[in-house]
């Protein structure tokens, strides 16, 4: 029952230790898949480390820009501001030469920036402030140099160096969503400076107004041509008309002369045409009163005189019909007393049958006179119809006549509406181009300029400083994607694929290095027993017990790193054997201060007596055997037959750990011989003085011959001089207060 528990309890262990080393597996499987750096801080990192370029650079910008502004000829601006409209202020509500849509077009305000940057408008300000003569202007500009060197320079050269020297320092900037501008001029002189910019300002206005003018004036004299030429057609079209109409009896009568709505004036008539016109009015009444007539006489016929309406509104026939009428009614009331033979009664039958002669001799006479103005009315219908007829016939000969007259007519009254045009746009124009309506008024006159518009000193050293950190950073980083060399621990592992077993602070020298492993709180010591701690975890046995030490080159730290593993494993109460296997420049020896008259050179050679071969150590359990005497050919001596391998043997039974500090790889056989038959080898590689690719190199070769690499130690690692913050302070925790202190008193 005891046995079973037994098993139990080492199979439960044993589990339990393959659950641990599972979690220890992930664990660092998850680290390894982590950044482990931000990129702003690789770029600080990088930035620090290049931090030379960047001094540099920076002080280079710093020194062209004090040159530059050392150099530069002091120059004063001066500035007058003006406002530049889109239309002309409106006196007079005439239309000038240039049309209203140019105002608001896009190429206005380029337009007028362009000419105020103009050659002739500096050719106008050099004329007038005359600094074609004046000599500062013409050599001010010029550095010390050259400020001898003064020409002799006729009156063209001058002008046209003086236009170039004005255009070159004037500068227009436009005020933003505003019709404001501002002209600026540089010169070396105060005074000089704004009297060109008032200069430039009043000239642009003066030229403004001289272009705005002889727009008009080029305008008038091309009106003055067109209407001579004009006038003369015009003259020569009414000569046309009136010979034409002289020759062809044609009279009209002209309109009135009073315009029409589409300002065109009404057409003369001819006689004929009056004529016509009346006698058919005529014609028309005429024909009225025929038929008046006509109606009344045929109602006479009809009703047979009686009861013609002249009769029955005439006053003598109603008088005497009154008259018969009352006779009738005496007749009537004596008719009832005395017989028709009564005298009296004979009497009223006698003025009876009067009357009745009287009514039908007036009625006679109505009806004769509505016969004669019947025939009267038609008579006249007659002649006026047949007036009429004439007359048209007239009329048609006379418009066949009269179709070139018209033409005649039409192009003189053509000619004569041009005519009137042009001289009311001469009209126009003269008024508007003597008014002198000018777009641009000066808001701020230039004021004397008080100190140095260039150079600006503050600014140049600024951009100097600016210019030196942007190109020094990308030298930085330029060499840094360049440089292959193994910078900080985390570089060896990227660029290498070996496991890291610590990194070595950088010393001043190696004699410091090894003095300050005598000293158990010294930041080497503390970093050597990292490496050592690290060592512990790559075999299951703890530290190999025969480990190489090599490198990719020469002086990287292999003899300080097996001097210091090999006391440390010593000071652990381990019996170490440190060798000195490099036979080609051995170095050990010169560490301790020993003689190197014997040692791992005759024991390959075949001395078996290891009590004569190896010397006391520095510290109590190690023992420390030089490299001998240096072989011709040490490869050879590595590379017979299983001796080598035989030798490590004997050596892994004698002593717990065999330390051997082996030569560089590239170039040389030994390492690669004697990696292949340790149990462990260690790649010692220095930071930033070995290229990645040379290790790689160096890695490869250890590979083919199958040795296995434990691990690598990054040696001369200046932490803070590369930016990274690695560091070993075996002082941690002690007298914190007073090392803060002493810290801001420095």
């Amino acid at each position: 029952m005891t046995g079973i528990s037994t098993v139990a309890g080492a199979s439960m262990a044993d589990a339990a230790t393959q659950d641990n080393a599972r979690s220890d597996h992930d664990l660092i499987e998850r680290l390894d898949s982590l950044e482990r750096e931000s990129p702003l801080t690789q770029y600080w990192q990088i930035l620090w480390r290049r931090r030379l370029f960047i001094l540099l650079a920076v002080l280079a910008g710093l020194l062209i820009a004090g040159y530059i502004s050392g150099s530069t000829i002091r120059l004063y601006r001066a500035t007058t501001t003006l406002q530049i409209s889109r239309e002309a202020e409106q006196i007079v509500n005439v239309k000038g030469t240039e049309p209203a849509s140019r105002a608001v077009n896009a190429e206005f305000y380029p337009t007028q920036y362009g000419l105020l940057k103009s050659k002739s408008l500096a050719d106008a300000v050099v004329k007038k402030l005359r600094l074609d003569r004046n000599q500062d202007f013409l050599y001010g500009y010029q550095d010390a140099g050259e400020s001898g060197a003064r020409v002799a320079l006729n009156r063209e050269a001058a002008t046209k160096r003086a236009v170039s020297i004005l255009r070159a320092n004037l500068t227009v900037t436009p005020t933003r969503n505003s019709s404001l501008v501002d002209v600026s001029f540089n010169a070396p002189n105060p005074a000089l400076a704004k009297d060109v910019a008032d200069a430039l300002s009043e000239a642009f206005i003066a030229t403004n107004l001289s272009r705005r003018f002889e727009s008009s004036a080029y305008a008038r004299k091309f009106l003055e041509r067109e209407l001579e030429a004009t006038r003369a057609k015009l003259e020569e079209s009414e000569q046309l008309l009136v010979g034409y109409a002289d020759a062809q009896k044609i009279i009209n009568f002209e309109g009135s002369g009073v315009s029409g709505e589409n300002g065109s004036r009404p057409a003369g008539q001819s006689l004929l045409e009056n004529e016509l016109a009346a006698v058919n009015a005529a014609l028309v009444s005429a024909r009225a009163e025929r038929i008046d007539a006509q109606s009344k006489f045929d109602q006479l016929k009809r009703s047979g005189g009686q009861d013609a309406r002249e009769a029955l509104s005439d006053p003598v026939t109603n008088q005497l019909k009154g008259q018969k009428a009352q006779l009738e009614n005496e007749y009537a009331r004596l008719s009832t007393t005395f017989k028709p033979d009564y005298p009296s009664m004979v009497t009223l039958r006698n003025q009876i049958a009067g009357l009745d002669r009287q009514l039908k001799g007036q009625t006679r006479s109505i009806n004769n006179a509505l016969s004669v103005d019947y025939q009267a009315a038609m008579q006249r219908e007659r002649q006026l119809a047949a007036q009429v007829d004439q007359l048209k016939s007239q009329m048609l000969d006379t418009r066949r006549r009269s179709i070139q007259y018209n033409i005649y007519k039409r192009d003189a009254d053509t000619n004569r509406t041009l005519y009137d045009g042009l001289l009311q746009r001469y009209k126009e124009i003269g008024i508007a181009g003597g008014v002198g309506t000018n777009n641009v008024a000066v808001v701020d006159d230039a004021s004397m300029p008080t100190s140095p518009f260039t150079p600006r000193t503050s600014l140049n050293l600024g951009l100097g400083l600016l210019a030196g950190l942007l190109l020094g950073g990308a030298l930085a980083f330029l060499v840094e994607q360049l440089d292959e060399s193994i910078i900080a621990p985390h570089d060896l592992e990227k660029k290498l694929g070996v496991p890291l077993l610590g990194a070595i602070p950088k010393t001043a020298s190696d004699i410091q290095a090894r003095s300050q492993l005598d000293d158990p709180k010294s930041d080497v010591t503390e970093a050597y027993r990292s490496v050592q701690a690290s060592l512990q975890f790559t075999t299951n046995h703890g530290v190999p017990r025969s480990v190489l030490l090599t490198s990719a080159k020469a002086s990287e730290g292999k003899s300080t790193s097996s001097l210091a593993l090999a006391r440390n494993l010593a000071i652990k109460d381990r019996k170490v054997l440190l060798i000195d296997g490099d036979m080609r420049n051995p170095s050990v020896h010169k560490f301790l201060g020993v003689q190197n008259n014997r040692g791992f050179s005759d024991l390959l050679a075949g001395e078996m007596d290891l009590d004569k071969l190896v010397r006391e150590g520095p510290v109590p359990g190690l023992l420390v055997m030089t490299a001998g005497p240096l072989p011709p050919n040490p490869a050879e001596l590595l590379a017979v037959g299983g001796h080598l391998q035989a030798i490590l043997t004997r050596l892994n039974a004698t002593f717990d750990h065999v330390i051997i500090d082996g030569p560089p790889v590239m170039g040389l056989a030994d390492s690669p011989l004697m990696a292949s038959h340790v149990e462990g080898t260690i790649f010692v590689i220095a930071a930033i003085e070995t290229r990645a690719k040379m290790a790689r190199i160096a890695l490869r070769r250890l590979a083919d011959v199958r040795a296995r690499i434990v691990g690598a130690i990054l040696t001369k690692f200046a932490a803070k001089q590369v930016g990274y913050e690695y560091g070993y302070d075996y002082n941690y925790g002690r007298d914190k207060q007073s090392s803060i202190a002493s810290w801001f008193r420095k």
